[in-house]
């Protein structure tokens, strides 16, 4: 982009009236004074082959336009009447054919100065227009670019993705099979929460057949043991949700009266708490309700995989067990958090294209989706959990199914399966009580 103060330099500068009547002035009498000099019978060249004066009124009438062309052509003419009238010996008719022939000449030179002069007025103004759009448009552009750059760097510092933290947890848990709230899974837990909240000090408690023990499992930073009962965390215990001195504080001033900033239970989607996590330092900018709620539903998917791994059968597969805890737990989200998610019913029969298609399902399972088949003498459903998936979520993979399903088995998914029974979960009964009925009858 050019400078304007450089735009300002190479745009030429409008004369003075004063200026344009001396130049007008001096340039035609300058002419006159050349010709007077080289032919002093004839200054004029009338009798010439070209009317050399006339250079001084088309110079003026290039430089200012019709108007100065036309004072400086009456000037010309006018000189030319009082050379014939006062200054020959032999008083000679005036030429007007002479006249009108150097007036046109120097008119239509003024005009043609005139025209490209309103062409370059024209391009000026849009050229500053478009300068100033696109002054407006870079700065923009550099606001967005910083806010981009910061933006990039807090999610790279954070990673608070809630689709990677949650195949985080159910990764990084799958392996553990001790019982119970352990040392291991509780410095897990806080890990969990260092990277995704950047808390720097914080302790695990568990509960043990419903009261809170004293001594921390695991810690970070210099977290200090735990002496007496804190209001904070009773209070946690009592609501059985996060609290914070955020939300508690100008309600309960005068009871909490603690130093931690927030506690956060360890909360199963059967309503259980395993343990709290009491946070006692994190960075400010990291303390506020959205960094919270992420915490508050990592702690939930973290104590339902917790507890999913200390229960024994009992009477049902462990797939419809695993199903069955985890649409509890995007029930209790959708309720709590409002977080979407969504429920998918096919129906197929037991021909080998119906089950080579429900295989094909099942191999492109999405991290966090969960899949459950059940199956009688009429049939088999095929039940789809969608957790952090909206209405515009589920058609973008129902589409990418169908799409996989033509290109790998050469036939329609409709076709076979038709179209599948949906349902946006936004509680935890009615998505069971859904469940159950397509389950049971396959409608």
């Amino acid at each position: 982009m050019v400078d304007t103060s450089l735009q300002s330099a190479l745009r030429p500068q409008e004369a003075s009236d004063l200026l344009k009547w001396l130049e007008t002035l001096l340039i035609t009498s300058a002419c006159f004074a050349l010709g007077a000099w080289s032919r002093p019978d004839d200054p004029f060249f009338l009798t010439g082959n070209f009317p050399w004066p006339v250079i001084g009124p088309l110079l003026v009438a290039l430089r200012y336009g019709f108007f100065m062309a036309l004072a400086a052509s009456l000037l010309l003419i006018g000189g030319l009447g009082m050379y014939l009238r006062y200054l020959m010996d032999v008083p000679q008719p005036y030429p007007f054919t002479w006249a009108a022939g150097v007036l046109a000449v120097v008119l239509l030179a003024g005009e043609f100065r005139d025209y490209w002069e309103r062409r370059r007025a024209e391009l000026a103004a849009a050229n500053d227009y478009r300068d100033g759009r696109l002054e407006e448009f870079t700065r923009s552009y550099y606001l967005l670019k910083v806010s981009h750059d910061r933006l990039e760097q807090r999610l790279a510092g954070s990673s608070r993705s809630l689709r990677e933290a949650l195949r985080r947890v159910y990764s990084e848990l799958a392996a553990d099979s001790h019982a119970g709230l352990t040392r291991d899974r509780a410095q897990a837990t806080l890990a969990l929460f260092g990277h995704y909240g950047q808390i720097q000090t914080a302790g695990v408690f568990p509960v043990r057949q419903g009261r809170l023990t004293a001594q921390a499992l695991a810690s970070i930073g210099e977290f200090k043991p735990l002496s007496g009962s804190d209001p904070l965390i009773e209070h946690a215990l009592r609501e059985r949700k996060l609290v914070s001195i955020q939300t508690e504080y100008h309600r309960r001033q005068a009871e909490l009266d603690s130093r931690f900033l927030a506690v956060i239970p360890l909360l199963t989607s059967d309503g259980e708490i395993l343990g709290v996590v009491a946070v006692e330092a994190m960075p400010f900018f990291s303390f506020e309700p959205q960094t919270l709620r992420f915490l508050a539903i990592l702690a939930g998917h973290l104590a339902d995989q917790l507890q999913e791994q200390d229960l024994t059968p009992a009477g049902e597969t462990e797939e419809r067990r695993h199903f069955r805890r985890q649409l509890a737990r995007v029930g209790r989200d959708a309720e709590r958090f409002d977080l979407p998610a969504c429920l998918l019913c096919f129906r197929a029969d037991t021909t080998l294209t119906s089950r080579q298609i429900v295989d094909h399902i099942k191999s492109v399972r999405r991290g966090l989706d969960v899949l459950y088949e059940a199956s009688d003498n009429h049939g088999l459903r095929l039940a789809i959990l969608m957790p952090l998936t909206d209405e515009l979520g589920q058609s973008g993979y129902l589409q990418r199914l169908e799409d996989g399903v033509r290109e790998t088995l050469g036939v329609h998914l409709a076709d076979w399966l038709g179209a599948p029974a949906s349902h946006q979960v936004s509680d935890r009964a009615t998505a069971e009580s859904w469940l159950e009925a397509h389950l049971a009858h396959g409608e």
